[in-house]
């Protein structure tokens, strides 16, 4: 990398390749949870990520500055797996992956005059996915019960981004946007099936990307104590990805039974979401020994399912909550002692689609205590979801409930230099 000054140009350039591989075996608990039992064993999951960049910068002297550049990033996985157990034996094996490919063209401008900021950028990118299957055996037999090939999709997309800013004065502005953007579906997306309890999803080669669109306009100042900003913003999601109910067990998918009191599911591209909402935070410094931090965020967002999901019109977005808040307080009690302690609200959400699951509301209070031993060394406690509160982060059709962390307590320490 150079940077640019105004009577050269600079540049930067990255390659970068990312390797990884996960083994995960889970079990079924007996109703009395006396047991357990082998349910699915995902032995192997290769995938290598790579990519590059490449870009240009000038420097105006008339306060403006230019960037040109091009990014590539691809993606090759595949997951692995035994699955339906009959008497604690896996009798299937399951092969799913294949390639992504996303490369683009872009170039951003902005221009400072005075107290206002302009800044604008536009791209065109495609993208492509290729090389997939979905291979089942008999692990018995070797006998194949699905061997499925989509065929390789792509398309070119552009989007692009227009903001401003404006210097109030005594640290105070005001600041506006509107944008769009879009998001390729993942290897996951495209092409892994998955059980979570008596829940089958299926995967979907034929996603399209999400595309985003939205505009908001923020404020925000600060003074020698303390410092807020706000946010109004509307979004909408079209081509949204989410998991679709198709139906309740009993039934047969092509990747699996699934029981009764299941639900049968397909990631599919809904028609939009439409999102819009308020958030600010706001932080204060009393003194050197007292620091206190609060964040809010408001957010309606609903589903217009048009032909594609015309059933989820007008319902929330799955794991959405319309309100969280957060707040905390940093008190340095001596001059090696620091106290802190944060409290987080997320309000009641939905786990599924058709918004029958509902996942209470929870507030969870962390604490933590440092003592500095010297300028290089700090020992701490921490102590996560302090009061144990169960979170709920996920339920199924039978009331089976999936919980976050219960209180966690770590002891350690620091050593830097």
């Amino acid at each position: 990398a150079r940077p640019p000054t105004t009577s050269a140009l600079g540049w930067r350039a990255q390659i970068w390749t990312q390797l990884s591989d996960l083994a995960n075996v889970s079990v079924s608990v007996a109703p009395d949870r006396s047991s357990t039992s082998l349910a699915n064993d995902e032995y192997q999951t290769p995938v290598i990520g790579y990519g590059a960049n490449l870009a240009v910068r000038r420097l105006a002297g008339n306060g403006a500055a230019f960037e040109l550049g091009v990014d590539v990033r691809g993606a090759a996985g595949e997951d692995r797996e035994r699955y339906a157990p009959v008497s604690g034996v896996l009798t299937f094996d399951r092969h799913a992956g294949g390639q992504s490919l996303i490369g683009g063209l872009y170039g951003e401008a902005s221009r400072a005059a005075g107290r206002l900021l302009l800044v604008a950028g536009a791209r065109i990118d495609g993208w492509e996915s290729f090389d997939a299957h979905l291979i089942q055996r008999d692990i018995a037999t070797g006998v194949e019960s699905l061997d499925m090939r989509p065929a390789a999709r792509g398309g070119v997309v552009p989007s692009a981004r227009v903001g401003a800013r404006f210097d109030l004065g005594a640290d105070n502005y005001f600041r506006a946007a509107i944008y769009s953007g879009f998001r390729p579906s993942t290897l996951n997306e495209l092409y892994r099936p998955f059980r979570v309890g008596n829940n089958v999803t299926e995967a979907n080669a034929d996603l399209v990307p999400e595309r985003l669109y939205g505009a908001e306009f923020g404020a925000g100042g600060s003074t020698a104590m303390i410092n807020w900003s706000a946010t109004a913003f509307y979004n909408r999601l079209e081509d949204a990805v989410t998991n679709v109910t198709l139906g309740f067990g009993p039934l047969v998918s092509p990747v699996g039974f699934v029981p009764a009191g299941g639900v049968l599911l397909q990631r599919q591209n809904v028609g939009a979401v439409n999102a819009y909402g308020l958030e600010a935070d706001i932080s204060a410094h009393f003194g050197e020994t007292l620091t206190s931090r609060a964040a809010v965020s408001w957010t309606r967002a609903t589903v217009a399912g048009g032909s594609a999901a015309p059933q989820l019109t007008g319902l929330a977005p799955v794991e959405t909550p319309h309100f969280t808040a957060a707040g905390g307080l940093d008190w340095r009690a001596r001059p090696r002692l620091t106290l802190s302690a944060g409290l987080r609200y997320e309000s009641a959400r939905f786990d599924d689609d058709l918004n029958q699951r509902r996942l209470s509301p929870a507030t969870t209070l962390d604490a933590r205590a440092e003592w500095r031993v010297s300028a290089a060394t700090t020992v701490f406690i921490d102590a996560g979801n302090l009061f144990n509160v169960a979170v709920a982060t996920g339920q199924t059709a039978t009331d089976v409930t999936s919980y976050g962390p219960p209180r966690v307590i770590m002891a350690g320490f620091k050593i830097s230099e």
